[in-house]
């Protein structure tokens, strides 16, 4: 999965909001593909059982249940995982009037451990660049 990715940086808030698992808002940078294309978006929120991320309407986006290969970049080069997902919910952002961007959720599912290891380094690195950076 050779896809640019836009990678705007910013503080991370942390979200629990009464779910399972926190969300970690971060941007970041995150490459789906699906039926052999790719779209490349940006990270809402991550937690360690799935993902937000927002896309252009415009591209040839995955539907509901499909499954998703990901490429994750979040925090800088250092930080890229790959994941395997599927798609269980697609809105319209809440916080934008455009009607050119699409919400895509994708739940990670079952991680080998090797993934699940990475995605929980990446996620302790994230918290503690959010202390310094407070």
């Amino acid at each position: 999965m050779n896809a640019p990715l836009n990678n705007r940086l910013a503080p991370i808030e942390v979200l629990s909001e009464g779910r399972r698992y926190q969300r970690f808002v971060k941007e970041g940078a995150v490459a789906l593909t699906s039926r052999g294309q790719t779209v490349t978006g940006n990270i809402v929120n991550l937690s360690v059982s799935g993902l937000l991320a927002i896309f252009s309407s415009k591209d040839p986006l995955p539907g509901m249940s499909e499954a998703v290969d990901m490429r994750l970049e979040a925090g800088g080069k250092d930080n890229i995982l790959e994941f395997h997902g599927t798609v269980v919910r697609i809105q319209v952002p809440r916080e934008y009037g455009q009607q050119d961007l699409i919400e895509i959720a994708v739940n990670f599912g079952e991680l080998l451990p090797a993934a699940k290891h990475g995605l929980q380094k990446l996620i302790k690195y994230l918290l503690v660049k959010a202390i310094r950076y407070k």
